[in-house]
């Protein structure tokens, strides 16, 4: 039977090099008092130091604030004092600013595989097996020939993670498993056998093979609940993960540490299918670049399909599908876990309001993996020649991919999202097109991308449909590479276009205008069923 402890005996079960998994996706399920009180110890003992941090998706909100309740202050950057962490792997280090700053410093080593990688990884280390085997990562920084996941020197001089191997003529990543000592997982309720439940939990996440994983291996598996029940209170369908699988129970005593979400202290029940609300009409977005974009991706849209749709310029294809009528019959996904609904913007995301269903995390990557999706929108940062593109790598410090790999790699229809220029422009919407006034200064369409996030070569030996939109010009990619196939009225091919990428296209011989009406105040008036008018 499990121990209920107080946070201070729970954390000196930490020792000096272990490997600590930390549950949590970004704003959501963070153990913040463990993590609160691991943080405190260190600073008040110099111990536990030089531990091993591995997480799905780092807790944290994504900023390098230094106040309370934020940025610095909270998830895995409470964490960052130096020499309390030797080592990450993690599957994206955006939300916790603190660690990927020191990550690119290399005061600590960073090993930064795929997500989906990661929780699988959980899961095969549960069951016994010595790693993971899959395609996922192959072509990108995660594949061997290229960094092998290993981001700095520290980490590249610790050894590899993972290694190419063929499967009847098939070329496969093997990702090699690990032994974790200590868990740090939280839960909404435990019965006072230590059975553990997620009612008030917005997502369904890796806690389950975390504490298996831990478990079986002979670890220490500490839980955080928002509060404590009896006996018998916890429907067994209700029960997550159960008490002979935990350890030590601590109870959240600061109702902050145990938010729902960061993005607000309130309980939203319609996070979890508690309840659905009453879904107001969703916004007509004003018209912009960001506008003019979702409108052209839109127009790909089909019915019957399931999408999963990207933060940032990505998550506009919501309103616009809204504005046009044209959600009838499509599902959105995201790879969190849940499924329908809403899905959350900001602080909020990756949390769906009034989902169909609820995955958990584990399982949607499982689906994702073998081809479930039909459609995803993306973000770019960098595009290159070969239709390779990079979103994990910037000034020459990579945070890591979270599910965009698992994502791009493995659905069927692919189209990544952005502007077309970096950096402070001047672009008029004329009506009926666009006047560039002023450019952005920093090409986005360069020779080679830092890094490979996710690779043309691959797609095109795959067979994906994989289309790159911006405000003022459209490519699909081929055999042959990134070809240009429509210009927004009112560009110049050579000046506004060619001009302003660091490689030649291909320019198609039917080379199109783009619709004018994706530049205008009116609704474009699609059809429903096709996405086009």
């Amino acid at each position: 039977m499990p121990k209920f402890v107080s946070l201070e005996e729970a954390v000196s079960h930490v020792q000096d090099s272990v490997a600590l998994i930390v549950g949590g996706f970004g704003s959501y399920g963070s153990p913040e008092e463990l993590l609160e009180g691991l943080a405190a110890r260190y600073e008040e003992t110099g111990h536990p130091k030089n531990i091993t941090a591995i997480c799905g998706i780092s807790p944290g909100d994504k900023t390098e604030s230094t106040e309370p309740l934020k940025g610095f202050n909270i998830g895995l950057n409470r964490l960052r004092a130096e020499g309390l962490v030797d080592t990450v792997m993690v599957g994206n280090l955006t939300d916790a600013r603190a660690i990927a700053k020191a990550v690119g410093d290399n005061k600590i080593a960073g090993y930064l595989p795929p997500m989906g990688v990661m929780v699988n990884l959980f899961r095969a280390v549960a069951g016994g097996r010595p790693g993971l085997v899959t395609r996922v990562g192959l072509g990108t920084f995660a594949d061997p020939r290229h960094e092998g996941c290993a981001v700095n020197d520290r980490a590249r001089e610790k050894g590899a993670i993972v290694e190419l191997m063929e499967i009847d003529g098939q070329e496969y990543l093997f990702y090699k498993g690990f032994k974790p000592n200590v868990c740090f997982i939280r839960a909404t309720y435990a019965d006072e056998d230590g059975n553990l439940s997620m009612d008030h939990e917005g997502l369904t996440g890796a806690e389950l093979e975390i504490a298996v994983a831990t478990h079986n291996n002979g670890g220490i598996v500490i839980a955080q609940v928002e509060e404590i029940v009896r006996r018998g209170t916890l429907h067994a369908k209700n029960v997550r993960i159960h008490g002979k699988l935990v350890d030590y129970v601590v109870k959240a005593q600061n109702p902050d540490n145990h938010r729902q979400c960061y993005a607000t202290a309130k309980y939203r029940p319609e996070l979890t299918g508690e309840i659905r609300t009453v879904a107001g009409a969703v916004k007509p977005l004003k018209l912009s670049l960001r506008k003019v974009i979702a409108r052209r991706a839109a127009m790909e849209l089909r019915s019957d399909v399931i999408i999963n749709v990207g933060s940032g310029i990505p998550s506009g294809i919501g309103s616009v599908a809204a504005e046009e009528g044209l959600g009838k019959g499509m599902t959105m996904s995201v790879e969190s876990g849940p499924m329908g609904g809403t899905i959350q913007e900001g602080l909020s995301f990756p949390g769906v309001a009034n989902p169909e269903v609820i995955f958990s995390q584990t399982d949607t990557i499982d689906m994702y993996d073998g081809g479930v999706l039909d459609m995803t929108f993306l973000g770019a940062a960098e595009i290159d020649e070969k239709g390779n593109v990079n979103v994990s790598k910037f000034a020459g410090r990579c945070i890591g991919a979270g599910g965009f790999i698992d994502i791009s790699q493995n659905t069927k229809k692919v189209f990544f999202m952005g502007n077309f220029t970096a950096g402070e422009t001047q672009i008029d919407l004329t009506g009926g097109g666009l006047k560039i006034v002023g450019d952005g200064p920093n090409a986005k369409f360069v020779k080679e991308v830092q890094q490979i996030t996710f690779s043309g070569e691959y797609a095109v030996k795959n067979g994906q449909e994989v289309m790159y939109i911006t405000e003022r010009a459209v490519f699909r990619l081929t055999k042959d590479g990134l070809v240009l196939t429509e210009i927004a009225p009112g560009v110049d091919l050579e000046k506004d276009v060619l001009g302003r990428m660091e490689f030649a296209p291909i320019v198609s011989p039917e080379l199109k205008t783009m619709d004018p009406r994706l530049f205008g105040e009116a609704k474009m008036g699609l059809a429903p069923n096709s996405g086009r008018n």
